[in-house]
């Protein structure tokens, strides 16, 4: 999170930089930045085109090359604001791409006045800037369902419980969220040892860190995964630290950031173990109640836009899927899967060898035989091929 280098795109629209930001799974997320104006020789920048703005505690740099569109291009690398060898310098942008392009050149002078660069903004990229899209209305339609739903209660302090399958896309939409939030994200799985969660002081005096110290002392979104398979004595020090605002860390006590928050996700209602995910525990009724609990299932909008709208492969996941839930098999047909078969279709394998090694990795024969193809379309064909085969 702290160097984003998937950034799609940077456009300008008033006194605000709206980056599009593309995860490993494909989802493009949207996210607003108001540009910095804390100097004089970032002001003077701005006159000739230079802006920046920050995400995390990392700026970024870039130069308007199209008015009308608010089109920006990459100026230089993203600089660690709170890095105190971070310098406000100007490096000039090499094309890449080789297309030919035209500049003007402009001088300034930076920080105190006392560095005079260079700045080479292009005029004619029209030409090169393929259409915007409207990014709000696009991202809304692959956002899941219960994005915000989720992105109200951490507004409001509310710590949140979210009960799914596996690879049902949680640790993505928080990392949107907390994007969205300009709130630095945290990440701890199954905690099994309570150092995991307070840190430790090691033999030389040093205290050694957590992601929940940080969340907690500096601010940000900290999600706890896999809550139902953590040990009670952690989520009794997880209700403390909610419900008291501070917490006894070996180093001292410390009070909770104003921006600190709260999610913790499981594949169980605090019930215990089932027959899918037979490691999980009883959650007690002190640990639920400090939770709002919001359900958390595959997004058919999501599994399309990884699919590319391909509603054959969307209907056939989710069928074989709702087969496996009913006849309690255990096996996962994720998100993972749908980008998978997507990936190896448009490379040209045949779609038998994509189910087998993609979709149905790892079954048995005799578990591929239970599903039936009731929906009828290509994928099913190809199934059923592969159960006359077998």
């Amino acid at each position: 999170m702290k160097n984003i280098k998937n950034i799609l795109k940077v456009t300008k629209s008033g006194d605000y930089a709206f980056i599009d930001i593309k995860n490993n799974n494909g989802i493009v997320v949207t996210v607003r930045r108001k540009f910095r104006v804390h100097s004089a020789g970032i002001r003077e920048l701005q006159k000739l085109g230079v802006y920046c703005f920050e995400i995390q505690g990392i700026l970024y740099w870039y130069q308007l090359v199209d008015r009308e569109k608010g089109y920006m291009v990459k100026h230089k690398e993203p600089e660690d604001f709170r890095s105190e060898e971070r310098t406000t310098g100007l490096l000039r942008k090499k094309s890449s791409d080789g297309v030919e392009r035209k500049y003007k050149t402009y001088k300034t002078k930076v920080e105190k006045g006392s560095v005079e660069l260079e700045l080479k903004v292009e005029e004619e990229p029209k030409e090169h800037e393929p259409e915007r899209k409207d990014t709000e209305q696009e991202n809304k339609a692959i956002q899941h369902k219960q994005y915000n739903t989720i992105k109200t209660c951490i507004e409001n302090n509310i710590p949140v419980y979210l009960v799914g399958e596996a690879g049902t896309g949680k640790n993505y939409t928080l990392e949107s969220i907390a994007w969205d939030l300009e709130l630095d994200f945290y990440f701890t799985n199954s905690v099994q040892q309570e150092y995991k969660l307070t840190g430790f002081i090691d033999a030389g005096g040093k205290y050694h860190e957590t992601e929940f110290y940080k969340a907690f002392t500096k601010g940000g979104l900290f999600f706890l995964d896999e809550m139902d398979a953590s040990i009670p004595e952690v989520l009794v020090l997880l209700n403390a630290a909610i419900a008291n605002g501070y917490f006894e860390f070996p180093n001292g006590r410390k009070e909770a950031h104003e921006d600190f928050r709260v999610v913790a996700a499981g594949n169980t209602v605090g019930s215990g173990a089932d027959e899918l995910y037979t490691g999980r525990l009883v959650l007690d009724q002190a640990t639920l109640d400090r939770f709002v609990i919001i359900e958390f299932d595959y997004d058919r909008n999501v599994e399309l836009h990884l699919a590319n709208n391909n509603t054959e492969l969307v209907d056939f996941v989710e069928d074989i899927r709702r087969q496996a839930r009913n006849g309690g098999m255990r096996c996962t047909f994720s998100y993972r899967c749908i980008m998978q078969v997507t990936k190896l279709e448009q490379a040209g394998m045949d779609i038998k060898t994509i189910l087998k090694i993609a979709v149905f990795k790892g079954m048995s024969k005799d578990s591929i035989n239970t599903f039936y193809g009731g929906i009828g379309n290509k994928y099913c064909d190809a199934m059923m091929d592969i159960q006359r085969a077998a």
